[in-house]
């Protein structure tokens, strides 16, 4: 296949991946992980203003949990810093952060080409762009506001980049490998289960000249994000340690597995097809030599650890992306076992035909609620800049488009009195989101105390006289 034929076919498959990804690119961020994705720009909009104040600007905050910004222990805010240029340069608008999830969710694709060529062939390098640009987890999450577009783009490149290193037989140079591999852990913790990838990738089987080379690129890649994660974590209240609690309690304490959603999220996340074709693939790599199997072999032992350990105890989707690039470089070995080129078009159209229905769960997470917006709107436009707001539910993303802080409830007991309750916050309004959990009780005692003078906004400065 002439270098001509490749570059096309790579330009056709980023068009592709570029034009499922502009679905709901004018969302506003309130579709699937609304909440995790106005944190995301939140963190951008306190950057603004203060984007050469170095290093404070690095200092992840939030909206809730206080009457000012709250410092909290999140990844390092590559994206939130970026998006804050973008916003200074051009003005705020949600979509200035889907433009740069997609641009780096095509640097991926681009990536895994790289990659899949240098450890295959041309040909297996254009299968797995192709497989990743169409798994319906990545084609989500390859446009969301988070940090999961980034650390994947980087990781990827990270890996491409320590195989090229280590084929042309370079002595130095291996620091410079390792500061990609270093962000991708900063931007998203999780990339660390890549490092010893990277590793077997770059060094092994390790050769005594090169120890000071993997030294050298293990302190690149492991200090930078043990550093940043030290000085936010003892920055920030132990209420608003997010990393360290999500590790102590949902990961090391909880009992919680939940396997049903987790084989839930992964099969309508990769598709059937897909983790067949992968095992295939798995199967050709573990009878059929390559010069990375030993790497690939261990990238697949470290992802079964991760699913049973992180994944089947916190059930969310998204922990399952840094999985995906592993999934298309091992579908597409499989696909290029077929030498027959008439064969492996006929097995793309039956894959192709296949996974039509797959993606119809994604459907749902495109939805969002416009009332969010409505009373988020009313509240930026009727009440003051420095007014506190106590929102009825956990979710904030009122915070975010309203332009204020605030406080969040729980779930209220229906023998709690609203009264006793919203008086321990310094709140000048309460907020009833859409679709909230509390009992029409509560919100009946409400109504009977504060004055409704918004849409669910209850004053609660001048409450109703008894």
């Amino acid at each position: 296949m002439g270098r001509g034929i490749r570059r096309l076919l790579l330009f056709l498959i980023l068009l592709v991946a570029l034009g499922v990804r502009l679905r709901g690119i004018t969302n506003p961020l309130l579709d699937d992980q609304a909440w995790r994705q106005a944190d995301t720009a939140s963190i951008s909009s306190h950057m603004l203003g203060h984007l050469t104040d170095i290093p404070s600007v690095f200092m992840p905050q939030l909206n809730y949990d206080g009457i000012t910004p709250q410092r909290v222990e999140l990844e390092f805010p590559f994206l939130p810093y970026l998006l804050a240029w973008t916003w200074t340069l051009f003005g705020w608008a949600d979509i200035w952060g889907r433009i740069w999830s997609v641009v780096l969710s095509l640097v991926t694709v681009g990536g895994i080409y790289e990659l899949g060529r240098k450890l295959f062939t041309d040909r297996a390098g254009l299968y797995a762009s192709a497989i990743y640009a169409l798994m319906p987890l990545s084609i989500y999450y390859g446009r969301v506001v988070m940090p999961e577009p980034m650390a994947q783009a980087w990781s990827i490149w990270a890996l491409a980049m320590i195989w090229r290193w280590r084929t042309e037989q370079k002595e130095g140079g291996s620091w410079k490998v390792g500061w990609l591999m270093a962000g991708a852990i900063l931007a998203k913790l999780p990339q660390l289960m890549l490092f010893p990838v990277a590793l077997m990738l770059g060094f092994w089987p390790l050769e005594p000249k090169r120890v000071a080379s993997l030294v050298r690129y293990s302190m690149i890649v492991l200090i930078p994000p043990m550093v940043y994660y030290l000085w936010v974590h003892f920055h920030v209240s132990t209420s608003s340690q997010f990393v360290s609690g999500i590790l102590t309690g949902q990961v090391a304490k909880t009992g919680n597995l939940d396997w049903k959603l987790l084989s839930k999220n992964i099969h309508s996340g990769f598709t059937d097809s897909i983790l067949f074709l992968s095992g295939v693939g798995l199967c050709r790599l573990i009878f059929f030599r390559s010069p990375a199997r030993w790497a690939l072999l261990a990238w697949v032992g470290i992802a079964v650890l991760y699913i049973g350990v992180v994944c089947v105890r916190i059930p969310l989707d998204y922990y399952l992306v840094p999985i995906l690039p592993l999934a298309a470089l091992l579908g597409a070995y499989a696909l290029d076992g077929i030498p027959w080129l008439p064969g492996t078009v006929l097995s793309i159209m039956l894959l192709v035909a296949i996974n039509r229905g797959s993606y119809t769960c994604l459907t749902p997470k495109y939805q969002w609620d416009p009332e969010y917006l409505s009373q988020a709107s009313w509240i930026k436009n009727h009440t003051s800049a420095s007014s506190v707001l106590v929102l009825s539910d956990p979710p904030p993303m009122t915070f975010y488009y309203a332009h204020r802080v605030g406080f969040r409830l729980t779930k209220v007991g229906d023998e709690e009195n609203p009264s006793q309750i919203l008086r321990r916050f310094p709140g000048d309004y309460f907020v009833q989101l859409p679709l909230s959990a509390q009992q029409e009780l509560f919100w009946k005692n409400v109504r009977a105390r504060y004055p409704e003078i918004g849409p669910g906004i209850f004053d609660l400065k001048n409450p109703n006289p008894n």
